[in-house]
Formats: C-alpha cells, sequence, structure tokens
C-alpha cells in the first residue's frame, strides 16, 4: 500500500520553513554592516626578553581565554609577528576568531614564541613601513607590542607619551621580569587610541569612535519642465518705428546704433540722380554734392514707447466713438418705436369714432 500524499506534504513543508527561519536567523541585519576588525600580536624578541618570556606566556594566555578582554568578535582575524632589528612575518598561520579550540591555539602560540631566537636589541623602527601599509588598508586594527621598551618609538602621534612612560618604569619592569604591552588602535588608517599596560595587570583597550555615516547620494528627480530641450532665446524684434511717412522696422539700423553707442545717422539714397544720369553717383558723392542733406534719425527706445503709448490711446478712443455711436442708434431706435406706437393709438381711436358714427341712431 502506498502511503497518503498529505505526510509528504507535510514534511516538505517543515524542511521548507525551517531552511527559511535559518537563513533568517544567520543572514547579517539589514543596513551597514560590521567592520572587519584585525589583531596583530607582535613579539619582541631582543636578547632582553628572554627572561621576560614566562611572563609573556602568561599575558597570551590571559589574551586568549577572555577574548581580548571582551574585544574579540566572531570573523575578527589575528595576525603573528615577532621582530628585534629586522620585522618577521608570516611565520605563523593567520587566526580567524573564534578558533576551534582556544586553549589549543594559545598553546600553540606560545611554543612558536619559545622557539624564536632572543638576540640583539629592540628597534621599534623595524615595523616600518610594512606596519604602516597594514594600517592604512585596515579599516580597524588593533596592534599590541609584548616589548622590554628600551628604545625611542617616533612613527606614532602618541610617542612621546609613550617613551616617557617607558622610561619611568624601566627598571620596575626589568626587576619584575615582566614586559611592556603597548596597544595601539587605529581606524580607516589614522590612530585612535593608544594604552600602555602592565601584565599582569589589568588590561586596557580604548574604545574605538563611531564610523562615519556613509555620505548621503543626492537624487534629484527630473520635473516635466527639465526634461523638456531648453529652447533657445527668441530674437527681440523692436517695435515699428514711425518716421515721416514711410513705415518699418529699423532693426539693423538699430543695432548698429547700439553698437555704436550714439544714434545712427544716415543719407538717403537720391533715386531721381542715379535714374536721370547714365553713371549713378555713389553714396559718397551725393552726400558731398549736397551742402545739407536731409537726415533720417533712427527713433530711441524712449521714442518707442511713445509711439506704442500713442498707437494704444488712438484704439482706445476709437473704442469710445463705436461704443457711443452704439448707443446713440439704440436711443434712436427707441424714439421711432415710440412714436410709431403712438400712431397706432391714434389711428385706433379715429376708426372707433367712425364706427360709433355709422351705427343708427336709436328711435324712441
Amino acid at each position: 500500500m502506498k502511503p497518503s500524499s498529505p505526510p509528504r506534504i507535510a514534511a516538505v513543508l517543515r524542511w521548507f520553513f525551517a531552511g527559511v527561519a535559518a537563513v533568517l536567523l544567520f543572514s547579517p541585519p539589514s543596513g551597514r554592516a560590521a567592520p572587519e576588525e584585525r589583531w596583530l600580536l607582535i613579539f619582541d624578541t631582543s636578547a632582553a626578553m628572554k627572561k621576560r618570556l614566562p611572563a609573556v606566556e602568561v599575558a597570551v594566555k590571559n589574551f586568549f581565554t577572555t577574548g581580548g578582554s571582551g574585544q574579540l568578535q566572531a570573523g575578527d582575524s589575528v595576525g603573528v609577528w615577532t621582530f628585534d632589528q629586522q620585522l618577521r612575518t608570516g611565520q605563523f598561520p593567520l587566526i580567524h576568531w573564534p578558533p576551534v579550540n582556544v586553549g589549543e591555539t594559545a598553546s600553540n602560540l606560545v611554543a612558536f614564541v619559545r622557539q624564536q631566537h632572543f638576540t640583539g636589541k629592540t628597534s621599534f623602527a623595524a615595523l616600518q613601513p610594512l606596519l604602516g601599509e597594514v594600517i592604512n588598508h585596515s579599516e580597524r586594527l588593533t596592534v599590541i607590542v609584548y616589548c622590554d621598551g628600551q628604545d625611542v618609538i617616533s612613527w606614532t602621534p602618541y610617542a612621546e607619551g609613550i617613551n616617557r612612560t617607558f622610561g619611568q618604569n624601566q627598571d620596575e619592569r626589568k626587576s619584575a621580569r615582566q614586559p611592556f604591552a603597548l596597544l595601539l588602535r587605529t581606524q580607516q588608517g589614522k590612530f585612535t587610541g593608544c594604552a600602555v599596560n602592565f601584565p599582569p595587570g589589568t588590561f586596557s583597550i580604548p574604545a574605538f569612535p563611531p564610523l562615519p555615516a556613509p555620505p548621503v547620494v543626492k537624487t534629484e528627480l527630473l520635473t516635466g519642465s527639465a526634461l523638456v530641450a531648453s529652447k533657445p532665446t527668441p530674437l527681440v524684434v523692436p517695435s515699428l518705428v514711425i518716421v515721416g511717412t514711410n513705415v518699418g522696422t529699423n532693426l539693423a539700423d538699430m543695432l548698429l546704433s547700439t553698437n555704436a553707442g550714439s544714434p545712427k545717422t544716415f543719407a538717403p539714397t537720391n533715386h531721381s540722380e542715379s535714374t536721370n544720369n547714365a553713371k549713378p553717383k555713389s553714396h559718397h558723392s551725393s552726400v558731398a554734392g549736397n551742402s545739407n542733406p536731409p537726415l533720417m534719425k533712427v527713433a530711441s527706445p524712449t521714442n518707442l514707447n511713445a509711439v506704442s503709448a500713442t498707437a494704444s490711446d488712438v484704439a482706445s478712443q476709437r473704442g469710445l466713438l463705436v461704443l457711443g455711436g452704439g448707443l446713440l442708434a439704440a436711443f434712436l431706435m427707441l424714439i421711432l418705436l415710440g412714436v410709431r406706437s403712438r400712431r397706432r393709438e391714434h389711428g385706433s381711436l379715429i376708426t372707433a369714432s367712425m364706427e360709433q358714427n355709422r351705427k343708427p341712431p336709436e328711435q324712441n
């Protein structure tokens, strides 16, 4: 007997909703994702650090068991460097937090540090320029340097305070066979915090400042007027200019007068002379031949306004005349209708009297 389909459907639905719940549970929250934080543990392997190695081992185990004083987050990476007068990198594999076994990872790191050759002197200058490149390419970076403090540091903005602290506590740290734990924090390529710790005391880690808000992209909606291509500005044609009895639009003359900066004058061409003579005279000779040639001036913008104002007054006067004529015609029509009505009334009275005279007199 075949199993019924409803149980199969129910099982499929259960698996489906379980998968959806898992995706929702482990998917990152919406908004800005948490920045990747990097940690870099740097161990000083100078000759003076050999006597402080047991204290360094305790500090390393405390760092891993406490999860960097609660600062290590899932997905953070932990790198390991060593230095004296030279820098050595890539000798210990990169750790991703949380490791499979915290205790085992801490023991492996302690064994690695023990295997180093503790020789030479401390040189903080050996950390540069590679550390500077890592800082520039890390959104958030925490550097912890386990050192003897017997050198001067110069490549941080906190150099003065660090060197002063090293000098003031050098003898005490040396006699106690304890290292310094210099902590530096950077964000987006800039130093944001510093602390000089004294193992096995409390480990101080300054907090990161809040990340700057992402840049806001302004989106402007195009309106209907913005979508329409801009039309070229139309040429403003001057009003009609009335000079004497000729009517014309002296556009070229007005442009010339505008460029020259003064009213343009010109002499009209003498058409009678060019028609009578076989050879037409040039414009210059005709002007020179006439001692007092007639000149025509182009009206100024003030005259243009006056001409347009006069035209508007004439139009208004014509409108008033038409209105007055209409009213007069209506008045005359009313008078005519009144006269005709009176004539009709008078005629009807005469007719009535005539009909009365036609009736025979009453007999007694």
